[in-house]
């Protein structure tokens, strides 16, 4: 079968583009060919900056003859009373281009079965090429010239052959040809190429290397070649942006000023690899040399190199300045002048937040169980957090917030778990070891970070509406949300620690609402956990994210871990339909007025009820295993023993059934129905701790009698 090439040739895309478009690239050729009824097999995607290749071995050279049935005139208008073919009939047999003695009846219709011959896989390409092109997505799309569609970057050339065959189109008044183009700079020229092998040969001699992962090989062994000391900190983001900034990689070792060493590690990696794309080079110990590696695309060794130097030796040269002028002070004297620094219009000072932050991270670090000590580093964090925001360096760097606070607490003999809280407080990736004192640190004082963002813009009434978020609250909620599943203890709800919040902003002359800044955290926090969680099932999702006994939508751990335990339930129809069946009545009868719900826990209510006033063996029974169960349950939900949960909810099983088949629970006597609703109502209690089984969709659940 023949063999399709195409490639779409444009101006340099962004790195963080190319692969992404790559693959959807080759994605949509596919998927318009199978809608097509044309098969294929050896799909190839190649890809770098300026191109995009694709190259699929074999694919028919037509597509196979069909048949189709066609439906025609009614049989009262097909035919006259004497069964002659009426003109509706005739009209239609014309336009069909078929005889009326082939027509037949099926039901009260005449058909038609009429053959459609399968066109030329050239003929489709034509179209199905340009459409999948414009089907490719990006985050942020420009338009070019007068040209009226909307890509990455302009559209410079097209090659597209089929067998051989040029494939015939044309996008935005660029005509697909069969010709490409080498490096950008050395060979510039056009050449020809009418298969894949010819073309990825072709490249290949005119320094264009298509293969993302030959070129990433390139890097590598190039870096490691060229470094005449150390080893290059090849950090795979920023290979892989090198692979996708280049078509012809070469490595290149350079040099900066040796007194630029002076600065502290983060600065001269973050000048280095964020900001020139450059690999730091470091020694055995870990330490930076006064060496690095750059990867160019074109241009004379020396003259890059010499460029490279004098671009890496000059921004070091500022960052040097402001770090020998931030010398000058403590972080005392950066934290006073954090006044000047508006943190929200409405809100205050940067200067002001830190007061905030300060208890705010102790009250967090006591409610994760923190020592005395853990909880003072806590505090002291928070003072300084944002104290580097008004230093020379940072406003140099601004990527460097948090790490650069962190040195200073470091040079000014902070102990080390503040100064690591400080530095990682932005990123919970920045966080190491969860488990180590800096790390708790970081995380307790991220949350508060997080949390005193949320109740301030939220107060504000200034909540994220539809696909906006300018304030990143979805994000903090995201930040929130995250540690919680990843803190290796308990991990306390939002609303434990949101009063102390209230409570520092009040302070400060802000009283806010706290039902109206709930009431948008529970909605931020749904959104969030639809987004998190899409490998659950959307019923059991939203069965967990029901407020329960011991249970609120801003307890992450308890969401996840209800999750878990009610996906594994949730097979179980009979299963399902029992746990519904207590809520099902007692919300009937609160709903009649004929009951309350209890105030008090489950456990309290199932043990306040006393066996003679049920005057029912099955439900003495039904009290007696709710309390066995509630026991064990919550032995296994501390221990996180998913096993051990389900084993004790399934315990109840047969007593739930047991009671309602026995038992009327709407008894005459209003003090017997009394028990028996509050028997009925802690039973269900105990059993939203669990969500709300209500909102598990069963596909077919077995017959009910409840009574």
């Amino acid at each position: 079968m023949p063999e399709l090439l195409f490639e779409l040739g444009v101006e340099e895309l962004p790195a963080s583009a190319v692969r992404r478009a790559s693959a959807q690239l080759a994605e949509e050729i596919v998927r318009r060919l199978e809608e097509a009824q044309l098969s294929s097999t050896g799909v190839t995607s190649l890809s770098t900056p300026r191109r995009l290749i694709v190259g699929i071995a074999e694919v028919p050279a037509r597509q196979e003859d069909s048949s189709k049935d066609i439906r025609g005139p009614g049989l009262k208008a097909a035919f006259g009373p004497d069964g002659q073919p009426a003109p509706a009939l005739l009209g239609f047999c014309k336009s069909q281009g078929v005889d009326p003695s082939e027509v037949r009846t099926e039901g009260d219709y005449v058909w038609v079965t009429k053959l459609v011959p399968g066109r030329a896989t050239l003929e489709v390409l034509a179209e199905l090429l340009p459409s999948a092109v414009r089907a490719l997505t990006f985050d942020k799309t420009m338009r070019w010239g007068e040209q009226r569609m909307r890509f990455a970057r302009p559209i410079r050339w097209i090659l597209a052959s089929f067998g051989g065959e040029l494939v015939s189109f044309e996008i935005e008044g660029i005509p697909a040809g069969q010709e490409s183009r080498g490096h950008r700079f050395n060979f510039p020229e056009a050449f020809s190429a009418s298969d894949f092998e010819t073309l990825v040969r072709e490249l290949r001699s005119r320094q264009v290397e298509p293969d993302p992962g030959r070129r990433e090989t390139m890097i590598r062994d190039g870096a490691a070649r060229v470094a005449t000391q150390g080893t290059p900190d090849l950090k795979p983001e920023l290979v892989e942006e090198n692979v996708f900034l280049t078509e012809w990689p070469v490595a290149l070792e350079g040099e900066f000023r040796e007194e630029y060493l002076e600065l502290p590690d983060a600065v001269l990696e973050t000048a280095m690899a964020k900001h020139e794309r450059f690999f730091p080079i470091r020694l055995s110990d870990g330490s930076f040399t006064n060496r690095f590696i750059s990867i160019r695309n074109g241009g004379v060794d020396e003259v890059v190199r010499q460029g490279n130097a004098w671009v890496l030796n000059a921004r070091f040269n500022d960052a040097k300045f402001f770090f020998d002028q931030d010398h000058r002070h403590q972080l005392d004297d950066f934290l006073a002048m954090t006044e000047r620094m508006t943190f929200q219009e409405k809100l205050g000072n940067v200067r002001q937040r830190a007061d905030r932050l300060a208890p705010l991270a102790a009250a967090w670090a006591q409610a994760t169980d923190a020592s005395e000590e853990e909880v003072e580093w806590a505090r002291q964090a928070g003072l300084y957090a944002k104290a580097d925001l008004s230093t020379g360096l940072v406003s140099e760097l601004a990527s460097l917030q948090g790490v650069i606070g962190g040195e200073y607490a470091r040079r000014e003999g902070f102990p080390e778990p503040v100064a690591q809280a400080i530095s990682a407080h932005y990123h919970l990736d920045a966080v190491s070891d969860w488990s180590a004192p800096g790390g708790r640190t970081a995380v307790r004082l991220l949350a508060a970070d997080q949390l005193d963002k949320l109740i301030g813009y939220l107060g504000l009434g200034l909540e994220p509406t539809g696909s906006s978020d300018p304030y990143g609250l979805r994000r903090a909620v995201t930040f929130l949300i995250e540690a919680a599943w990843r803190w290796p203890d308990r991990w306390p709800a939002l609303s434990a620690v949101l009063p102390v919040g209230l409570r520092l902003y009040a302070d400060q002359g802000h009283s806010f609402e706290s039902e109206s800044i709930l009431k948008s955290l529970e909605s931020i926090f749904r959104g969030r956990y639809e987004a998190l969680l899409p490998d659950v099932r959307y019923d059991v999702r939203a069965a967990a994210i029901v407020p329960g006994e011991g249970a609120s939508l801003d307890d992450p751990q308890v969401v996840r871990k209800r999750c878990q335990l009610m996906t594994q339930l949730a097979e179980e129809p009979a299963w399902i339909q029992t746990m519904t069946r207590p809520s099902n009545i007692v919300q009937a009868a609160v709903r009649k007025g004929e009951f309350t719900l209890p105030a008090k826990s489950s456990a309290t209510v199932l043990a306040s009820i006393s066996p003679s006033s049920l005057d029912s063996g099955e439900g003495e029974t039904l009290r007696q295993a709710a309390l066995r169960a509630q026991e064990d349950f919550m032995r296994a939900w501390e221990a996180d023993e998913l096993a051990a949960m389900s084993t004790a909810l399934q315990s109840l099983l047969g007593p739930i059934n047991g009671f309602f088949e026995s038992t009327m629970v709407m008894a005459e006597d209003p003090s017997v129905r009394h028990a028996r609703l509050t028997l009925v109502a802690g039973v269900s209690q105990f059993l939203s701790r669990c969500g709300d089984w209500s909102q598990i969709v069963l596909e077919e659940a077995p017959e009910a009698n409840p009574k």
